[in-house]
């Protein structure tokens, strides 16, 4: 079974992956996601917005907090790891360890992102005891890690 999983930057694209039936969307908030330079965002204001619109769907909502994080950026990731708690995303899809490892500490489910680069079984059993899900990279396929 293939499921959809759409990237949503606008609440005009997060309706486009709605009506497409999307199985699941990612989207990310302020400038902790590698799409944060696009001409639209969203905010930490509107996670409750895009999870109620997510649930009324059977869609799941994933949190991007794909880049690498500053000490700079540390406060801003809590704060908005703890709005995407509190309005019950459904996981974020991290890269940076901070961001990995506050996740884990709020109990906040955890997919790490393709921008990891999970290229051996070494990183995908270090990984598995970190997060909920693995996005491997191209380079290294799930036969060859059987």
């Amino acid at each position: 079974m293939t499921e959809i999983m759409a990237p949503a930057g606008s609440f005009e694209s997060l309706q486009a992956a709605l009506q497409a039936n999307a199985d699941s969307v990612f989207f990310g908030v302020g400038h902790l996601h590698m799409r944060a330079r696009s001409a639209r965002q969203f905010t930490i204001k509107d996670l409750p917005e895009i999870v109620k619109r997510c649930k009324k769907n059977n869609t799941k909502a994933y949190l991007t907090v794909n880049t690498i994080l500053t000490q700079q950026d540390i406060d801003i990731m809590k704060k908005t790891l703890d709005a995407a708690k509190a309005a019950k995303v459904d996981a974020i899809i991290a890269t940076d360890i901070a961001a990995i490892q506050y996740a884990r500490e709020i109990n906040l489910p955890v997919h790490i992102s393709t921008q990891q680069n999970i290229t051996n079984l070494e990183t995908v059993k270090f990984f598995a005891q970190q997060a909920d899900v693995l996005v491997l990279s191209r380079e290294l396929s799930l036969a060859q890690i059987k």
